[in-house]
């Protein structure tokens, strides 16, 4: 599965937070986690698995009878492919058009805007 082009749905979101948490998990594990939140019931996480696995976000190892779930993809690469599709559909891909509109829209906490300076001096170091 080509980095650049890793997008997850609502429902992948939740298998793959439990799963960059902590991984191996089994089935078992995933049922019991997800019968929690979202509410899920034991044939939606194996549906859920199944079809992960195909499209080869997921990947598993038999260990014994239980199958032990491992993910096949980086939280930062979802992040950032997820990153570049919001900003394609939403700011014309400019990373600066969403950072003003937020600024215009009072959306950033002075918490937030100090980490984004931060963020920013950094980066100028690392471009030098």
């Amino acid at each position: 599965m080509a980095k650049e082009n890793i997008t997850l749905g609502k429902s992948e979101w939740y298998i793959m937070e439990k799963l960059w948490e902590a991984a191996p998990r089994t089935y078992v594990q995933l049922c019991h986690e997800l019968k929690e939140n979202p509410g899920w019931s034991r044939s939606t996480v194996q549906t859920m698995l199944e079809r992960m696995t195909d499209k080869g976000i997921l990947r598993y190892e038999v260990v014994g009878r239980a199958k032990h779930y491992y993910p096949n993809i980086m939280r930062d690469d979802v992040a950032v492919a997820e990153t570049r599709s919001l900003l394609e559909r939403a700011f014309e891909g400019s990373a600066s058009l969403m950072m003003s509109t937020l600024v215009r829209k009072k959306q950033l906490t002075k918490e937030e805007i100090t980490e984004l300076y931060d963020i920013l001096q950094q980066a100028e170091v690392q471009n030098d």
